[in-house]
């Protein structure tokens, strides 16, 4: 790294040779991080210390910031070998890892992969900037000090260009040595005279092209005025909140920045409170506690309560918690593509409110939860609202936590309302989840966010009840699943409470106008706090004609008995053909069975007789696969003399008429004569 570069972007020869050779070194330069000196101890303690750092800054963020900070979106710049960006990626969100040594990023995506991370996204410093992505965190550290200032300060402000609106920026510059001015002048002349370095290298029995590596000192005042100049005009305001803390390493000092970007939505409304020391750490709780000690926790907790009516009501049980649940089990029922006679599985279903809605919806529900006494809940829940209509009776399940007592591929549906995020093994849940749901299945969670375990509410709930109040980590989630059968993972976005304009930002949000902006920024600050997501399970469902949008077909008919009299049945012979996705169950089938139907009408188009005739398609009745053409002759009631219309359509049994998703019904006019 001898004199200064023009496009610091791009990598140095120099450096590269030496990234490959020592790329544990070239990122904490000290000797036991050489490869002659490296151990698989020494590997861990350099990789520990960037989980140490990584924990230590999000909790200063936090304290000083903002509160529960959950960034979804990470900028790790000048990543090396992945010290940072691999803990950052163990946390909830994406990282991007960018670095300008192909060497260091070739060795980074090793590690990553190696340790599990590899969802992390490599880039050069060119990739980066070409696409103007915005990042929810911006880190730099330890990558300022080898730059010169006036380098070093460019990157800066394009760095902070990558600040998404209330997002964090984390910059480490180094300002003052402590060392004396003839070894601080003697690091310049190596630093910029060609050839000075490499023969002091010789004489230390280095070798003569390892890169002097420079620890460029700052000015704070240049620092700060750039920081600045930089919040102003991008945001036409100042920075929201910063925070300041100096180190002191090995004859340098330096200093960590922690600013926060404005909020494009709304003001800021004062520092958070600091983290209380005696806080519940939810990992320490799960380590000195038992699956069967927390079972007992929860069943405790339910056996202790006097008064039921409370569960009873769910979710119209509070009126300011009921339009957060049901929004939220609106989102799930429209990913779970549920159809009538499903099996479906509800992992925690508690007191079995959600359970009795999808046995009114016709499935058949298995209520799984680890407290007998929440299920007798759920009994008597069932009991004192009955189910309208005929429908699979509910089963009741008690769950050791470790062991779902269904055989393999038993389920249809999977459904977990705010219950995952309790569960203290989820590597091991999921794998019976994944093992009892069949191909092609769906497995929807409702669960809270990445810092849910910090928040006051869930402080309380351990503090009291000891019941597990986890983070939800989307990455680590599917890394698990992946692994247990499940193919794919989507996330739900939208948003929750209303999101209420003027009937002039209605208009310009369907122009796609600024209104737009604002509810992205809205939607973005309530889904931190928020994970909706399906698991795929791995093959495919079949797709029968209980799925309304998957039903199309095409009718031709004609009528035999011509001219028809008063006195005569109505014959019509008619040819169906199965246009869509669907395999038509059998018409005996309650719930999806397909028939050819028929509607009555006068001359005029008024409906006389809705279901005036249903005719099977096959004789004997079976299931009919789409492509297939089947032809059926359907004898009708004799009718008084006068003139109708018959309309033929294709019916699938408590789904719909084919008219209604969009095929066309066949309508013949008839003429009835006088006997």
């Amino acid at each position: 790294m001898n004199g200064e570069r023009k496009n610091f972007d791009e990598p140095d020869q120099q450096w590269e040779a030496f990234a490959r050779r020592e790329p544990y070194f070239a990122v904490l330069t000290a000797d036991r991080f050489l490869r002659a000196n490296l151990t698989a101890e020494r590997e861990r303690e350099f990789f520990e210390s960037g989980e140490q750092y990584v924990t230590w800054m999000l909790r200063l963020i936090g304290e000083h910031l903002v509160a529960e900070f959950a960034p979804m979106s990470t900028l790790e710049y000048g990543c090396g070998v992945g010290r940072l960006a691999i803990p950052f990626a163990r946390r909830a969100g994406r990282v991007t890892a960018v670095d300008r040594s192909p060497a260091m990023l070739e060795t980074a995506r090793r590690e990553a992969e190696r340790r599990g991370a590899a969802h992390i996204t490599f880039e050069t410093p060119g990739e980066l900037f070409a696409a103007g992505r915005k990042f929810d965190l911006v880190n730099c550290y330890a990558v300022f000090q080898r730059m010169p200032p006036r380098e070093g300060l460019a990157l800066l402000r394009r760095l902070v260009g990558c600040i998404g609106s209330g997002g964090v920026g984390v910059f480490h510059f180094p300002y003052r040595t402590m060392t004396s001015a003839l070894v601080d002048t003697s690091r310049l002349i190596r630093a910029r005279v060609p050839g000075v370095n490499g023969v002091i290298n010789a004489i230390r029995g280095k070798p003569f092209d390892e890169p002097f590596i420079a620890n460029h000192p700052y000015n704070l005042n240049d620092v700060f005025q750039l920081l600045d100049e930089e919040f102003r005009a991008r945001y036409g305001a100042p920075i929201a909140a910063t925070h300041l803390r100096f180190q002191h390493d090995e004859g340098l000092t330096t200093a960590i920045a922690m600013v926060e970007a404005p909020r494009e939505d709304a003001r800021r409304a004062g520092h958070p409170p600091a983290r209380k020391e005696d806080a519940v750490d939810v990992k320490q709780l799960i380590a000195q506690t038992t699956v069967a000690d927390l079972n007992r926790a929860a069943e405790e907790y339910f056996s202790r309560l006097a008064d039921w009516e409370h569960h009873l009501a769910k979710p119209f049980s509070n009126a300011d918690d009921t339009p957060t649940l049901l929004t939220a089990v609106s989102t799930m029922l429209q990913g779970l593509k549920l159809r009538a006679g499903m099996t479906v599985l509800e992992f925690g279903a508690g007191t079995g409110w959600l359970s009795r809605f999808l046995t009114q919806l016709g499935c058949r529900v298995i209520l799984l939860d680890v407290s007998p006494s929440a299920l007798s809940i759920a009994r008597e829940l069932y009991r004192r609202q009955p189910i309208i209509g005929e429908r699979p009776p509910p089963q009741f399940l008690t769950f050791d936590g470790h062991h779902i007592d269904l055989p393999d591929g038993s389920v249809d549906r999977i459904v977990s309302f705010h219950a995952f995020h309790h569960v203290p093994n989820p590597d091991e849940v999921l794998r019976e989840l994944g093992r009892l749901l069949k191909p092609g299945g769906i497995a929807a969670f409702a669960e809270p966010g990445s810092r849910h375990s910090h928040n006051p509410q869930s402080q309380f709930e351990m503090r009291a009840h000891r019941v597990v109040e986890n983070d939800v980590d989307v990455h680590a989630i599917l890394r698990t699943a992946r692994s247990c059968g499940f193919s794919d993972m989507k996330l739900a976005v939208y948003h929750g409470p209303p999101f209420l304009v003027s009937i002039e930002e209605f208009e310009d949000f369907l122009a796609d106008g600024g209104a737009g902006v604002r509810w992205v920024t809205s939607t973005r600050a309530f889904l931190r706090h928020v994970r909706t997501f399906f698991l795929f399970k791995e093959g495919a469902e079949r797709v029968d004609s209980r799925a309304a949008d998957a039903l199309a077909c095409r009718i031709s008919a004609t009528l035999v008995s011509a001219p028809p009299r008063a006195d005569q049945p109505l014959i019509v012979d008619a040819t169906v053909a199965n246009t869509g996705a669907a395999v038509w169950l059998a018409p005996d089938m309650e719930n999806g069975g397909v028939a050819l139907g028929v509607h009555l009408y006068d001359a005029s188009g008024k409906l006389l007789v809705f279901d005036f005739h249903w005719q099977p398609l096959t004789v004997p009745a079976r299931e009919i696969a789409p492509g297939e053409m089947v032809a059926c002759r359907l004898v009708l009631p004799p009718q008084p003399a006068g003139r109708y219309i018959l309309e033929l359509d294709c019916v699938a049994s408590k789904v719909a008429w084919f008219s209604q998703v969009g095929s066309q019904p066949v309508r013949i006019p008839i003429d009835i004569a006088a006997t």
